[in-house]
């Protein structure tokens, strides 16, 4: 009876080791085809979004400092926020940096900063103020005029009286719109 015995737990061992075995190794599958599948979410996710960070200490758009940048999302529309590479933003920014601000011209658009320092488009009054024209050590009146945007300029703007926007560097091209901006925190 002892040598039936310990061939029963014999056999009953290799069988339940089997069975551990076993079990790991589809745990192991599970968790390589989730980790294929987050990686391959991640990619999918990153290639379309960013995210955008303002470090200024004077918000522009709101009192927001992170942007969701949409990439896909090129359909640009009056009021909505945008990002693009800045070009002539010197002193304050390099060339190229990423900037968000809200689109409030477009093709056809007639834009004008009167005498008074107003920012029209289409005869609304969108702005008031160049505030930033004697930290640029240029005379306000060089800013002044009026324009009809042509196809592919773009007027942005930011909210606060102290954004550095299209008022001081004209026009943004099509080219350098990178995707429509979402405010986060």
């Amino acid at each position: 009876m002892t040598e039936q015995t310990s061939l029963a737990t014999t056999l009953t061992d290799s069988s339940s080791g089997q069975g551990f075995w076993r079990a790991r190794r589809k745990f192991l599958v599970k968790m390589a085809i989730t980790a294929v599948a987050i990686i391959m979410a991640i990619y999918a996710f990153t290639s379309r979004y960013h995210i955008g960070l303002d470090t200024q200490e004077v918000k522009c758009i709101g009192n927001y400092s992170f942007f969701l940048v949409d990439r896909g999302d090129l359909g640009l529309e009056k009021g909505n926020l945008y990002a693009f590479e800045a070009r002539r933003v010197a002193p304050y920014f390099d060339e190229g940096t990423q900037m968000v601000k809200i689109l409030l011209g477009v093709p056809g658009d007639h834009v004008a900063i009167t005498e008074d320092a107003n920012v029209i488009v289409n005869g609304e009054q969108v702005a008031t103020g160049l505030a930033l024209a004697k930290d640029l050590d240029i005379d306000p009146s060089t800013f002044m005029g009026e324009t009809v945007l042509e196809e592919g300029h773009y007027w942005f703007m930011g909210e606060s009286s102290v954004s550095f926007d299209s008022r001081y560097w004209g026009t943004v091209l099509e080219e350098q719109v990178i995707g429509r901006a979402y405010p986060l925190i």
